[in-house]
């Protein structure tokens, strides 16, 4: 009796391709949250440019500047706060994008079957000895089917995970 060494089970094809939905919408998310965190920043440097030369300009050159108004200091103090919660979202949707590159960075290759009589397709993932054009048993019209193409997808390295 021999024992068989235990292996990982293999994902599914839909949960491949929800995986990489994931990634690419945490990258869209990301690219976005950079977008908006450099726009608030510039306008908070243009904020501080202004109040710097309302308050050090004058000393040097002797030129009265107005005082600011009172509610340029909340409209400052608002934009400080708006960038540092960005600035955390942008971390915690970096910090998931990055956990999902890590943990996915494996690559896998995918089977794609082809009936020769329906022309019907199904998927599933490469075993050993599998070929292009390789017959693979017989499709539910009767008809053979055989592989058609194979390509790469990525796949998890955790162990035991069911549901991506």
């Amino acid at each position: 009796m021999t024992i068989e060494p235990w292996r990982e089970p293999k994902p599914t094809i839909a949960q491949l391709r929800r995986l990489v939905e994931r990634i690419k919408s945490y990258a869209r998310t990301s690219r976005l949250m950079g977008y908006l965190s450099t726009a608030i920043l510039t306008i908070l440097m243009i904020q501080l440019g202004i109040l710097v030369y309302s308050y050090f300009i004058p000393i040097f050159w002797g030129t009265p500047f107005p005082p600011l108004p009172e509610w340029y200091y909340y409209v400052m103090f608002i934009t400080f706060a708006l960038s540092m919660v960005v600035y955390g979202v942008a971390g915690s949707i970096n910090a998931r994008l990055n956990r999902y590159i890590i943990e996915y960075k494996k690559i896998g290759i995918v089977v794609q079957l082809r009936c020769e009589e329906c022309n019907r397709t199904s998927e599933r993932i490469w075993e050993k000895d599998d070929y292009i054009f390789k017959t693979e048993g017989t499709c539910s019209c009767g008809g053979k089917q055989f592989i058609s193409q194979m390509y790469l997808m990525p796949l998890p390295l955790k162990k035991g995970q069911e549901d991506l």
